[in-house]
């Protein structure tokens, strides 16, 4: 096992006076110091310690102190390990879906009165939260020319956004998207007489729930 050289007494008190070296009391090193301030070594490389030496000292300097520069091998692991920074906090999404018809009439796209106290829920929630973005989707479903309903889910989405603006929320934290017909959460099939859909308001019915609104809040609280 390496070990520093310890000077005692009268010799390292002389060491100490040739080399001019002097700390202050919070910065007391327990080696032996040059003219230019470096550390003494023998000619084996090896540290010469003060008389008043101790692990506690050498380990007092951290990990690119001289202690553990000259002693890492007999001192404690802790002190001559890099401590390792803290994980960042991951950001926490939470992923809101409402159906489009408790928020809109039909084919509208103006927010219901049902549909406001939905979204004053959900502003509610984000109290204490330190959003850093919030994501407004709205969807269609099938009925109609595909070109219409990217219009109407896009008009869904804006309204979602107004409102939560107009209850305080910074509007440069939300974005707006409006997805048409795209990732249908049913499919159902065209109404006939034997099958199970059997008429246009069994249709309009059957595919409710292709007709939403996505908010997701990413931040954290």
């Amino acid at each position: 096992m390496k070990t520093s050289l310890k000077v005692g007494g009268l010799v390292a008190a002389m060491m100490l006076a040739v080399s001019g070296a002097s700390f202050a009391a919070d910065q007391v090193s327990p080696y032996v110091h040059s003219s230019d301030a470096k550390v003494v070594k023998s000619g084996f490389g090896l540290c010469w310690r003060t008389g008043f030496w101790t692990p506690a000292l050498a380990e007092a300097q951290g990990v690119g102190g001289e202690g553990c520069q000259c002693d890492a091998d007999i001192l404690s692991a802790a002190a001559c390990t890099a401590k390792q920074a803290a994980a960042p906090v991951a950001k926490a999404a939470e992923k809101v879906t409402f159906s489009a018809d408790m928020l809109f009439n039909f084919d509208k796209s103006t927010l219901k009165d049902e549909g406001k106290a939905v979204l004053d829920d959900l502003v509610s929630r984000l109290a204490g939260v330190d959003v850093e973005v919030i994501l407004s989707t709205g969807y269609a479903d099938r009925l109609g020319r595909e070109a219409y309903n990217e219009k109407l889910s896009a008009a869904r989405a804006e309204a979602v956004k107004a409102y939560l603006v107009s209850k305080g929320v910074d509007a440069n934290l939300i974005q707006t998207e409006g997805r048409g017909e795209l990732d249908p959460v049913v499919d159902c099939p065209d109404p006939s007489k034997k099958g199970q859909v059997k008429n246009f308001r069994e249709l309009v019915q059957c595919l409710a729930p292709n007709r939403r609104a996505v908010v997701e809040v990413v931040g954290t609280r």
